[in-house]
């Protein structure tokens, strides 16, 4: 959804140490005392040094394993098998074939749609979807949607999966995840969304797909499909669950079978682990200048040392874009922050982005989190919107709004935050943002392109994507209209707060945010 900033040379490290020294010195005088307050609450002496653990695993060393689509809930995804030839299916002498199955295209059964995993021995044949008589013949193995089975022995709380070579076209190929919950049951599929790059993949600058929030899981299933068909799979001769699985090919199954092939063997996992914070109470929080309050950098533990460049800075502010960042949207308000710890972690390490993308965060409880280093009252250009980072303000709702909207508390704090942050630069946030386009392979405008949008625009208004979400993006009239630019819509036609988002939990000492001035 963003693209990366190079990391500088040493030599242009050198010489920005010695020559803009005075520079920064300059710059930070400009900033107010609140905001110089929020950098001198922790130095980066002081800074945690290892608040995101983190470690990698490719998933060639993963071992598979098959799932039936309909127990798995891989068919209420959207998942199907392709048209398979089941005589070539392997022959299992001791699996006899079901007496009956489900016709292809009928709806599973309540009785076989649990969430929990199924074993490849007991996969129903009717996986095979597709193929003439819908069950498989005497003595074949069931035919089940290959998955990658990660296994750890500690926990991890978010996800997210890169590659160095272009393998994965996000336009034809669909990637879903699930986690094991605590209670032993398995969540429902999240297909991860692609972070779009300004080049091709590469050891330096990775693709990638949005990092996934699964709160302290230790098993995950990844899933790869092409056109919405899964990769058809059946247990080896012998194998007692050990991940040795057969490919089954037919018609139709080609295009599937080499993703198990291509990809998934080029795709590392990054497993991140932020540390627990024991409360966000008003203590943590941080007044603005005239404006809200947020929770500063030094407040939500960003790891300064971990940042390999100083900011980039834009003469102007001439617009505001608002994301989503499609993680999940299930997380309770002191994990707020851990999310946007692992975020940053995950933006400039394992992208190599040297900080996190947004310059500002916004929670399901409205709280608002200071991204981007370089203040919040300052033109630092993030690493949001590939080709129209000069310029902007990219403010992004924590949460997967293709699947909920965003609630009141979210919507209210993005359009406080929004009105101060226009007003400070002299926007009318109901005006029009007049935009150079840079170039970006994903850019709905050529290099050049002067473009004229909202001055709160989507991202989507900009890229090639869906953010921020099928849900997200209606509400940015509610937002522009909280930020001044004109009346809120009636109640009835209000984006649909789901009923778990009316209510949110408060943390131990909510937020209180001023009024704009």
């Amino acid at each position: 959804m963003r693209y990366p900033r190079r990391r500088p040379s040493m030599m242009i490290a050198a010489i920005a140490v010695i020559v803009g020294a005075g520079f920064l010195v300059d710059a930070g005088a400009q900033r107010s005392a609140d905001i110089r307050a929020v950098d001198t609450q922790r130095s980066l002496e002081d800074a945690p040094t290892d608040a995101v653990e983190s470690a990698t695993v490719k998933l060639r060393d993963v071992p598979a394993t098959a799932l039936d689509l309909a127990r798995s809930g891989l068919g209420r995804a959207g998942i199907t098998l392709p048209r398979l030839d089941l005589s070539q299916m392997p022959v299992a002498d001791d699996v006899p074939a079901p007496a009956t199955s489900t016709p292809s295209g009928a709806a599973p059964s309540p009785s076989t749609t649990s969430p929990s995993a199924t074993s490849p021995s007991t996969t129903s044949p009717s996986a095979a979807s597709g193929s003439p008589s819908g069950s498989a013949p005497s003595g074949r193995r069931p035919v089940g949607a290959l998955v990658k089975h990660l296994v750890r022995d500690t926990p991890f709380k978010m996800v997210g999966f890169t590659w160095t070579r272009p393998v994965w076209n996000a336009d034809e190929q669909t990637m879903l995840l699930r986690a094991k919950q605590p209670n032993g049951r398995w969540g429902d599929w999240i297909e991860l969304e692609p972070i779009h790059t300004s080049g091709e993949p590469s050891a330096r600058q990775p693709g990638g797909t949005e990092p996934v929030w699964v709160g302290g899981a230790k098993e995950i299933q990844v899933a790869l499909a092409a056109d919405g068909l899964a990769i058809p799979a059946t247990l080896a001769a012998g194998d007692t669950g050990s991940g040795l699985l057969d490919l089954v090919v037919g018609s139709g199954a080609e295009i599937v079978k080499n993703l198990a092939g291509t990809v998934f063997p080029e795709l590392t996992a990054t497993l991140l682990n932020p540390d627990s914070l024991l409360s966000l109470g008003s203590s943590m929080l941080t007044t603005l200048s005239g404006g809200p309050q947020v929770i500063s950098r030094a407040a939500w533990g960003a790891d300064e040392s971990i940042r390999c460049s100083q900011p980039s800075l834009s003469p102007t502010l001439r617009g505001a874009i608002v994301h989503h960042t499609a993680g999940s949207n299930d997380y309770t308000p002191q994990q707020s922050a851990e999310i946007v710890r692992g975020i940053y972690a995950y933006h400039a390490r394992t992208l190599n982005w040297c900080d996190i993308g947004y310059n500002v965060l916004v929670d399901k409880y409205g709280q608002t989190f200071e991204g981007a280093f370089g203040g919040l009252d300052r033109n630092v250009e993030g690493t949001h919107t590939g080709g129209f980072n000069r310029d902007t303000v990219g403010l992004s709702m924590i949460g997967n709004l293709d699947e909920i909207a965003p609630s009141g508390p979210m919507i209210a704090s993005a359009g406080r935050f929004l009105k101060w942050r226009l007003n400070l630069a002299g926007l009318n946030p109901a005006g029009t943002a007049d935009l150079t386009s840079e170039y970006f392979s994903d850019s709905k405008f050529p290099a050049g392109t002067q473009t004229h949008m909202p001055m709160i625009a989507g991202h989507r208004d900009y890229n090639n994507t869906s953010c921020p979400g099928i849900l997200g993006y209606p509400a940015l009239t509610q937002i522009r209209g909280l930020a001044g630019a004109i009346a809120p819509p009636p109640a009835e036609t209000q984006p649909e707060i789901a009923p778990s988002e009316t209510e949110p939990v408060a943390p131990t000492n909510p937020p209180v945010i001023a009024p704009a001035q």
